[in-house]
């Protein structure tokens, strides 16, 4: 069993769920997807504005270009999972 399925059983088990229920509750179109992709927003945004902007990363550039491809990877994971909703 890979890490993605425990972690799939762990959320089965700590949302009292099946893994149907689960998809329900958190797969395309539901509530729990939209959910996810407003967490993602946020997040990308908080991390673009705190984290890539700082002082501190934009002094480097190389924590800078770091910092700006998890910003790009976030906003890849939020196209991908906004399309589902």
């Amino acid at each position: 069993m890979d890490e993605r399925e425990e972690l799939l059983n762990a959320a089965c088990e700590e949302n009292s769920l099946s893994r149907e229920e689960l998809d329900e509750q958190y797969g395309p179109e539901s509530f729990g997807n939209h959910e996810a992709v407003d967490r993602i927003y946020m997040t990308e945004a908080t991390w673009s504005e705190h984290i890539a902007g700082h002082p501190a990363i934009l002094l480097d550039a190389e924590a800078y270009d770091m910092a700006v491809r998890i910003s790009e990877l976030m906003a890849e994971l939020y196209n991908r999972m906004a399309a589902k909703d």
